[in-house]
């Protein structure tokens, strides 16, 4: 079977959230599907091959918007069925090739949108190119039995034509991980974009309220991107508190820092507002980090039993579980054994072999 899959968006060095699953999805389908399948990417840039290894045609497809709709409208592909994560192109696509959508999330309706061009986007995303992405797949795929709640919901599509795959996440154990430095610990941690629906500023209230309860000699040490007025509400938030030396925003970190941040956590916490998944769960607890996350959407599934969950916005909850992380030894071992186990469950290659017998059965 030719197997196609769009690589947009497409990164190398430094890819995180969508960019990082499109990386992982073509890698570990060219390993399970090799000398069964063939592969077809379809991508704006050249694939760097040293970096994306394995056998698999790589067609190039124009970049910009007009450009990219003439391509796939004039354009037959060789594929019998397409794997994609953006829902646009898709739907300029001949008829005769069959479509799966991966649909890593739905914007949460009680997130607040910042930004007249993130509004128009989702609003352009979820309420007109998505629906018709959907009626027009064979199938459609998403990573957890929330997501899946979410889009039954959203969009009239029959509930037998959407699948729960759920995704691997970044396995760090063959990276060699840099210790941070000596001043940050102990730490609380992190790691991903610093914007308002990842709920660091819950994160940041709640290390205030902890720090002024226990006077604990506890950094907050926050990595990935960030920048911008809602970065500058945080720094203001730390101020205001007289923690601004407790906190530390290191910006983007490197694969090894990343593993080094985390297996020398004291929590790794996460109680983002809305998730599809939630990798960083499990890049927490796959390292030894006990993990404290949301009981909402995807978070509360993908964590389960072993993380502490809490209200996301309940910012004296999540203190309460920084402080019992911090002083309840037998609970951090607990949350330990159970994290290391629990995400034993999760990886690319289990995702890409579902994703092929999917691709097989359609």
């Amino acid at each position: 079977m030719r197997i196609g899959f769009i690589a947009e968006p497409y990164e190398e060095q430094g890819a995180s959230g969508m960019g990082y699953a499109v990386q992982e999805i073509m890698r570990h389908l060219t390993v399970e599907g090799r000398g069964t399948h063939t592969f077809v990417f379809y991508s704006r840039v050249p694939i760097n091959r040293s970096f994306i290894k394995g056998e698999y045609e790589n067609v190039l497809i124009p970049k910009g918007f007009i450009h990219q709709f003439i391509w796939f409208l004039i354009h037959r592909l060789s594929v019998d069925v397409l794997f994609f994560m953006v829902p646009l192109l898709p739907l300029l696509i001949r008829k005769g090739t069959k479509t799966i959508p991966i649909l890593q999330e739905l914007e949460g309706k009680d997130v607040p949108l910042r930004g007249l061009r993130t509004k128009i986007v989702e609003f352009t995303h979820e309420r007109a190119l998505l629906p018709l992405s959907l009626r027009r797949a064979a199938h459609s795929i998403v990573p957890s039995n929330a997501t899946k709640t979410e889009v039954l919901a959203a969009y009239r599509i029959p509930k037998e034509r959407l699948s729960v795959i759920p995704n691997g996440f970044q396995n760090l154990e063959n990276v060699q991980g840099i210790p941070p430095a000596s001043s940050l610990k102990p730490y609380f941690f992190f790691a991903g974009r610093v914007k308002f629906r990842k709920n660091v500023h819950g994160i940041v209230a709640a290390f205030i309220a902890f720090k002024k309860r226990t006077h604990a000699p506890v950094k907050l040490v926050i990595a990935g991107p960030h920048g911008g007025a809602y970065s500058r509400e945080l720094h203001e938030q730390l101020a205001r508190a007289g923690l601004t030396e407790d906190a530390h925003f290191l910006g983007f970190v490197s694969t090894e820092e990343l593993r080094g941040l985390f297996e020398n956590a004291l929590a790794c916490v996460f109680p983002s507002l809305h998730e599809g998944f939630g990798m960083p769960i499990l890049e927490a607890m796959s390292l030894g980090a006990p993990v404290v996350t949301s009981s909402v959407s995807s978070m509360a599934e993908v964590g389960a039993d072993a993380a502490l969950l809490v209200p996301p916005k309940d910012t004296h909850a999540i203190s309460v579980a920084m402080e019992k992380v911090y002083t309840d030894s037998a609970l951090r071992t607990t949350l330990i054994e159970k994290g290391l186990a629990h995400a034993k469950l999760f990886s690319w290659s289990r995702a890409a072999r579902e994703y092929l017998a999917l691709a097989t059965t359609v």
